[in-house]
């Protein structure tokens, strides 16, 4: 069985300065390189599963 790995696009590796060898993990969390040992954390991921859309009635609102 063959490992699917997506890449970025187009993308440099800020350490080995590589193209096109930034993958992203399964869950959508990290970044990594493929050929060296440069791994990170995606911007916004550490707010992704915390961050809440509170909705209150407009009418509600207009009280406030």
């Amino acid at each position: 069985m063959t490992k699917f790995i997506q890449f970025i696009s187009g993308a440099i590796c800020p350490s080995c300065k590589a193209i096109d060898t930034i993958a992203i993990s399964k869950d959508n969390d990290h970044i990594y390189c493929v050929k060296c040992d440069f791994k990170e954390t995606r911007p916004g991921s550490e707010n992704k599963k915390t961050d809440t859309i509170k909705a209150i009635n407009i009418d509600e609102f207009k009280k406030l």
